[in-house]
């Protein structure tokens, strides 16, 4: 009997070997390589066969990458499983991945829009010392009432809620010397995010604005009947939703623990995590609140 599943689609990673080497040998990838070259006036090959660590990092090069990793991933995970997608979803980057996948906009859109916001965030952001931060194993209510304690709780600007031990924030590198001893009285662990800026928090309002002023969809929105949970953890089947979502996404908290509680009340059959999947499923492995033990799914390493 075909089962009930939703597809998770993958936030912004650090782009490494394997990755560059996945997306050279899939068979899937070799379209979307050639879709995502002709539409942004950029060799994608070339940059995944000799690109440098700036080149592969940059938000230019890799969102729209990984954006068509998923919805390459996706379709042929589709071929592979007897699952009946129920709905999809994505953390932060993959809310535009999973809104390709399932035909709300185009590929061509889903890639110009993620270099669009890449760049927009770019041009605010590169010279700064901004990065995204990691925190693990530590409440995120217990590390700001000790960053309040000391009166630096404003350095620090809270971007997701990723399970009740982890979350993300963003701050100046240069600054988290002066969180450090409030930090370790809260026990929370963290690490700056490479190649990052902040996202989902109240630095972004210019980028927000910006954005919202500059981005135009080419190919007409259209509404298919596979739902999108969205960051506030409800379903939408509008893809007029799709741009809105997206700008409000810059100054909007993620609640990823909120969607996923909305997802584990579906009951679904199964919850499959597309590659490259390694932080969302170590996220949801280590959260002793979530009870969805995901699957991974997506571009595999071999065809």
């Amino acid at each position: 009997m075909t089962a009930t599943g939703i597809y998770i689609f993958p936030s912004q990673v650090h782009l490494d070997a394997d990755i560059r080497q996945r997306c050279l040998e899939s068979k899937p990838m070799q379209l979307m390589l050639d879709l995502a070259s002709d539409t942004l006036s950029m060799d994608f090959r070339d940059v995944l066969r000799n690109g440098d660590e700036d080149q592969l990092n940059d938000g230019r090069f890799r969102r729209p990458l990984i954006n068509l990793m998923g919805v390459a991933g996706y379709q042929q995970d589709l071929r592979r499983r007897d699952v009946q997608p129920v709905c999809v979803t994505g953390m932060s980057l993959g809310f535009i991945s999973a809104a390709a996948a399932v035909g709300w906009v185009s590929l061509e859109d889903m890639v110009r829009m993620s270099y669009t916001m890449a760049a927009v965030e770019t041009e605010v952001f590169e010279g700064t010392d901004y990065v995204s931060v990691f925190f693990y194993n530590g409440d995120h209510e217990v590390v700001f009432r000790e960053l309040r304690a000391l009166g630096v709780d404003h350095l620090l600007h809270m971007s997701g809620y990723v399970s009740s031990n982890q979350f993300l924030a963003a701050c100046r590198t240069s600054d988290l010397d002066a969180m450090k001893p409030a930090l370790m009285k809260a026990g929370a662990l963290y690490k700056a995010i490479p190649h990052s800026y902040p996202g989902h928090c109240d630095l972004m309002e210019g980028v927000r604005k910006t954005f919202a002023d500059e981005w135009r969809f080419n190919d007409p929105h259209r509404n298919l009947d596979i739902p999108l949970v969205s960051h506030d953890a409800r379903p939408y089947t509008s893809a007029n939703a799709v741009w809105r979502l997206a700008v409000e996404q810059y100054t909007t908290i993620l609640d990823w623990r909120g969607i996923l509680r909305y997802v584990e009340s579906l009951r679904l059959d199964t919850h499959i995590v597309l590659e490259p999947s390694a932080f969302i499923v170590k996220s949801m492995q280590l959260d002793p609140e979530c009870a969805i033990e995901p699957e991974t799914g997506g571009v595999a390493r071999a065809e």
